[in-house]
């Protein structure tokens, strides 16, 4: 028996129900019980990605170098992550050119659950920052589930900095339902608005310096089928200034959140290729719809000059990055 794949309320917030545990929303109580967030920085590390956005970000970062957990630095040797400008240039017949770096890093994660890998990804990004005395960071984290923002907005502690700093660095969790153009839109521009007003910006930030989709793809494919999730990844490349990290799940983890269903005797979702035509080729779907936005995927070389194309967690899900080009008119 198959249900709706969505339902929402006048507000745009979606509804769901407790006896699914999480399994038909990916809201699940305890995810970082089984994922912690160090199994993902450690991959995003080794595999040179967070050199590489910290080299883009970061006043005074080296591309070759990674950053300690006490700020020092890490010579990278295995591992390089690239955007080959030249493939970029003869694909758009332009010349193309990556934007600079700016005083405040904006971070937004889609899809937080309780806030993590948001917190570690922000503490990341707000250690190399604080070396240079020139940057702060500011960070959103957006996920459906009232319950568990509200359990990210409490779990920030003055261990991930001292007092004195912990307003500067105070991530902002908000409930959202991403499948919803306005709730996500209203999101992001509140945010901004907020930053504005607190830190008496002059000038607005607009667009997030950094944005991470981890494992949320599936849901949002669920619930608003290929459509919404299309628009949805073009929302959050509209919203993206510099780097788009996505980790999509694959097609067969649609087949295994209705296996899950079913053996708790829950109803089941139309998780069908008929209904949701971009599944079977999902991973290379989304990078069709990333790519179509601006955006050119980066690369990992090897020692031996050997290209990879895919890095891939522990649990079998590659770890997309993807830049921002832009055209130099001169």
């Amino acid at each position: 028996i198959y249900v709706s794949p969505h339902r929402s309320n006048r507000l745009g917030h979606a509804t769901m129900d407790a006896e699914d545990k999480g399994h038909r929303h990916g809201n699940f109580p305890n995810y970082y019980n089984f994922h912690p967030p160090q199994n993902r920085l450690l991959i995003l590390e080794q595999c040179g990605l967070m050199t590489y956005i910290r080299g883009g970000l970061v006043i005074g970062a080296d591309d070759d170098s990674k950053l300690g957990d006490d700020g020092s630095k890490l010579t990278s040797t295995r591992k390089k992550a690239r955007l080959d400008i030249a493939a970029c240039a003869a694909a758009v017949g332009e010349t193309c050119s990556i934007a600079g770096k700016d005083d405040i890093i904006y971070y937004c994660d889609l899809g937080c659950n309780e806030g993590d890998l948001t917190i570690a990804m922000a503490s990341s990004l707000w250690k190399a920052v604080h070396n240079n005395k020139k940057q702060t960071v500011r960070c959103l984290g957006l996920d459906i589930d009232s319950t568990l923002i509200e359990r990210a907005s409490n779990k920030f502690s003055c261990e991930v900095v001292d007092d004195k700093e912990k307003e500067e660095f105070m991530p902002v969790f908000k409930d959202c339902n991403l499948c919803s153009s306005d709730a996500h839109n209203n999101s992001c521009s509140r945010f901004f608005a907020d930053s504005t007003k607190t830190y008496q910006e002059k000038i607005p930030r607009k667009m997030f310096s950094l944005t991470t989709i981890f494992s949320t793809t599936m849901w949002i494919h669920i619930h608003s089928g290929d459509d919404g999730l299309t628009k949805f990844l073009e929302r959050a490349c509209g919203w993206t200034k510099k780097y788009l990290l996505i980790e999509p799940q694959h097609s067969g983890c649609y087949r295994k959140a209705n296996v899950r269903l079913r053996k708790m005797k829950r109803p089941e979702i139309d998780v069908s290729a008929e209904r949701l035509k971009m599944r079977n080729q999902i991973e290379n779907e989304i990078e069709k719809v990333v790519t179509g936005c601006g955006f050119r995927r980066v690369k990992i070389d090897l020692e031996a000059d050997e290209q990879v194309d895919d890095v891939r967690t522990a649990w079998n899900r590659t770890l997309q990055l993807y830049e921002r080009t832009e055209i130099d008119e001169d």
